[in-house]
């Protein structure tokens, strides 16, 4: 059966989710997993206007990679933990649109060079057998080196962070049955690695809002490498004094420095027509810390207060981020944005984070955008934010956390992660909550993380305000999550808990979640106990080790949670037969009374639960 990712439209549930939450169950109880519930499958993640497919269910004359679980190689970082690669002339990897589509974006890998610096390369793209056109591709921004927070330098050791992703909009939309071939033709790249594609009707671009100020009236020139951010901030200063938009028409505009936004719109054509590019391009709030800056790019002055009123909508920031420097502020959105400012349907990529966002502020929406290859946190809502909603966003082949709430001074308070879909953190979680109070995470899907992290996390770390209140996971979906921690060389959990700062004492509602195809153990507790913890419906139906790994002990209830396909032992448990009487039995749990205490094992994946490649809910 083939592995179609069904999508449907931002902020529009439609009949085509159900038709593929039917798919994915199907696929599901076939591969093993027999008694996933239709949860798993419907109503979770985020609701997206793509069609993604994987290259391994296409046609190919290629070779197929993977499955491969392992950290750091080209499979072990491919959705679903394999992909092709196209190794010679004349080899290519075939899609057939399953819906209309007028666009092309690809996830992909090109070796690097010995200098670490990337080479560029191309493919060609064949439509029902005709050359249509040229792919441009690049490894400069992918392939870094060593360990946190990384280098380009290939000396500093293995490689991790191997693929990018790169966009084509076709001239006129074809029909489903419209055949979509990448092939590697004489002066192509001789050897570049696909992972998937995604297909999209993107439609004309948006028509500029009537009374709205054109960037290009105040100087903004595209197609060209001139600094249009002065224009950017006359329009903005303008529309501001007269209360109206900015419109950012169809065009790449190159950016040297941040815009400042404060009580105004930027609206653009659409993410695929209007582009932010250049070495600063990113668009903040007030509150934007002070930026050390690089070699290369001149930092950011801090930038004091606070916005309100903010709606950024429909472009690109699409910058050129080649290296982790945490102390540089090359972000694509961050300062402070609150007083129920929006930030949606953008297309983020190539920046240092998608969203860095410093409190305390009250009051954000983050919802339908598209957070892609960066190279650290997608999303982090960082000190004292509070009533923040990030809904119905994708993100993919973030170098850090997915999604995070670091309550780093001022608790993050009342804040909800929803609807949202993680995949392929190269670095740490999913999605993480570091300390704060009453948070809730729900309704999202997260898979393939990569390196010292899990699907989900809650912990008291970083020297985060502890947890307090209530903490809310809720009707999640994990699936081939947590990896073998590259530092501690024993595994993390798909769901997991640590009190390493102080244990934790906030109660936390674990309800209705699903960990499927774990790499290692489904749950984890570490550091400092958990003291305030309930589980009501969990099912963990596949896991490399253990169903729980016990290396600190849990307080709290537990209910219906039942376990199958565990590769080792119910339990990883040293601390004594007790470790587990804090947790009240409430009934209804199932598979996973054995216990295992010694040596860290090598995971067992039964060979029927191996690899389901369709990710619930998408």
């Amino acid at each position: 059966m083939s592995s179609f990712r069904v999508f449907t439209l931002f902020g529009k549930r439609s009949s085509a989710l159900c038709a593929a939450a039917t798919l994915v169950l199907s696929v599901l109880v076939t591969a093993g997993f027999a008694g996933a519930p239709a949860a798993a499958a419907a109503e979770r993640g985020a609701s997206v206007p793509f069609v993604e497919q994987e290259a391994e269910d296409a046609a190919t004359n290629a070779t197929v990679i993977g499955p491969d679980r392992t950290a750091r190689t080209l499979a072990g970082e491919a959705s679903g933990r394999k992909a092709v690669t196209l190794d010679g002339q004349g080899k290519y990897v075939e899609f057939t649109l399953s819906a209309a589509a007028d666009s092309l974006d690809v996830r992909y890998s090109l070796p690097d060079n010995a200098e670490g610096t990337g080479i560029d390369g191309a493919l060609s793209v064949y439509i029902d057998g005709k050359h249509a056109r040229d792919l441009d591709l690049t490894s400069r921004y992918s392939w870094y080196y060593g360990s946190y927070p990384f280098t380009n330098d290939p000396a500093q050791g293995k490689g991790h962070h191997f693929y990018d992703e790169t966009r084509a909009l076709f001239d006129t939309s074809y029909p489903a049955g419209t055949k979509i071939r990448l092939q590697a033709d004489a002066g192509d790249s001789s050897t570049a690695t696909i992972d998937l594609a995604d297909f999209e009707q993107v439609g004309p671009a948006a028509k500029q809002p009537e009374g709205s100020l054109s960037v290009t009236d105040f100087g903004a020139t595209t197609g060209d490498t001139s600094d249009d951010a002065p224009a950017f901030d006359d329009a903005v200063a303008a529309a501001h004094r007269q209360g109206k938009e900015v419109w950012i028409p169809a065009g790449t505009f190159t950016l040297g420095h941040h815009i400042t936004v404060d009580q105004v719109t930027l609206r653009g054509a659409g993410p695929w027509y209007s582009v932010l590019s250049g070495p600063r391009a990113g668009v903040f709030g007030k509150g934007e810390p002070a930026s050390c800056g690089t070699s290369t790019y001149p930092g950011n002055p801090a930038v004091p207060g606070s916005s309100t009123g903010v709606t950024l909508s429909g472009f690109a920031i699409i910058g050129e981020v080649d290296a982790r420097v945490d102390c540089d502020q090359s972000n694509a959105v961050g300062g402070a944005l609150g007083g129920d400012s929006v930030v949606q349907n953008l297309w983020l990529q190539h920046t240092k984070v998608g969203l860095w966002l410093d409190g305390p502020f009250d009051g954000l929406t983050v919802r339908g955008n598209r957070i892609l290859d960066q190279t650290a946190d997608g999303l982090n809502l960082h000190q004292g934010i509070s009533n923040a909603l990030v809904t119905n966003n994708f993100l993919r082949n973030t170098g850090d956390d997915g999604l995070a709430m670091w309550s780093e001074k001022d608790a993050d308070h009342d804040n909800t992660f929803s609807f949202n879909t993680v995949t392929l953190p190269i670095l740490a979680n999913n999605i993480a909550i570091y300390g704060g109070k009453d948070n809730t995470v729900s309704d999202n899907v997260v898979a393939d993380n990569q390196d010292e992290g899990g699907g989900l996390h809650v912990a008291n770390r970083f020297t985060a305000v502890p947890l307090a209140g209530t903490t809310t996971i809720a009707r999640n979906t994990a699936i081939r999550t947590g990896v073998l921690d590259s530092n501690w060389q024993f595994g993390v959990g798909a769901l997991w808990f640590d009190g390493r700062d102080s244990a934790i004492t906030g109660r936390i509602d674990v309800t209705d979640n699903d960990l499927l195809d774990n790499n290692y153990e489904a749950i984890q507790f570490i550091d400092s106990a958990t003291g305030d913890v309930h589980f009501d419906g969990l099912r963990i139906t596949g896991a490399g080790t253990f169903a729980w790994q016990l290396q600190a002990k849990p307080g709290g209830s537990v209910k219906d949670v039942v376990a199958t396909g565990i590769g080792r032992a119910g339990q990883y448990n040293c601390l004594g037969p007790d470790a587990l009487d804090g947790l009240a039995d409430q009934g209804g749990n199932s598979g996973w009374t054995s216990t295992y205490c010694g040596e860290w094992p090598d995971p067992v994946y039964p060979a029927a639960q191996t690899h389901p490649r369709e990710i619930a809910g998408r």
